[in-house]
């Protein structure tokens, strides 16, 4: 299967969002990470197509997603565009899915519309720095703004996502990397970027009201399992896996290990809601 064709949909409040979708069935949304879009999930597409209706969003300011129009957003206003990116596809119920910043958001969505969900899967989850003062939360947003000013988009590629990947990838799962890195687009990255500094995944926590699962990478330097596994401990009752091997590049590295967990996941929450 190739990418599927991108769309684009009116969420209301002179936006709209950009996605790509594929199969049919019960929906599955993913909220991809700071460096993603709605193109990195290609193995997914094609391999959970078969028994889901996949949907990638761009988050606002990526792919052809309208950017907010706050100056500052927080966690909460993408949270609630995503909430009405599901009502303009007339979706009652989901399986939701977030990747690293991702993860904050749909952990925000389980706190606040958990009526709406089917399960939760936070893959390489990242807390965030909302514990840092205000002072210092500025700093690494200023950091970030004159590293993306002074490299580029392109420069900003070749220098972090090597990084982002285990020490032991695939040379040539790393040169597409790079590549698809490439394609940040830099305003809708600092937003999103600016959210992620100012939030703290705990402050969204809440007794699970769906089945849950959290995906850790052995070699992740952006999510350490460690701070993963804190994050699992505060969510009784998550399950807990662990991928050998990767780092926070989980659509490119190994994708296949995680596309089976969430797919074993996703069945096995099914069967939990009917025996419920």
């Amino acid at each position: 299967m190739s990418l599927p064709v991108l769309k684009t949909i009116d969420v209301g409040k002179s936006q709209k969002i950009s996605y790509r979708e594929a199969g049919s069935g019960t929906p599955l949304i993913i909220l991809h990470g700071l460096g993603g879009r709605s193109e990195s999930w290609l193995p997914h597409y094609n391999s959970l197509a078969k028994a889901y209706r996949v949907i990638g969003w761009d988050a606002p300011g990526y792919g052809e997603s309208t950017a907010m129009q706050i100056e500052s957003p927080e966690i909460a206003d993408y949270t609630e565009v995503a909430l009405r990116f599901i009502d303009a596809l007339e979706i009652k119920h989901c399986h939701l899915m977030g990747h690293s910043v991702g993860t904050c958001i749909a952990a925000k969505f389980h706190q606040s519309y958990s009526d709406r969900l089917l399960s939760l899967t936070l893959a390489e989850a990242v807390i965030g720095n909302g514990k840092l003062s205000v002072q210092e939360q500025r700093t690494l947003l200023a950091e970030r703004t004159n590293e993306l000013r002074e490299l580029g988009a392109d420069g900003f590629a070749e220098k972090r996502t090597p990084n982002s990947l285990s020490p032991d990838a695939d040379p040539v799962v790393v040169s597409r990397a790079i590549e698809f890195a490439r394609g940040i687009q830099i305003p809708g990255y600092l937003k999103l970027f600016g959210a992620l500094v100012r939030t703290n995944i705990f402050d969204y926590v809440e007794h699970l009201k769906v089945p849950a699962m959290i995906v850790a990478g052995s070699d992740d330097k952006s999510a350490p399992e460690e701070f993963v596994r804190q994050i699992a401990l505060a969510y009784p009752g998550i399950r807990y896996e662990i991928i050998d091997g990767i780092g926070h590049q989980i659509a490119f590295e190994k994708p296949e290990i995680f596309i089976d967990l969430l797919h074993h996941h996703l069945k096995a929450s099914e069967q939990a809601l009917i025996g419920g």
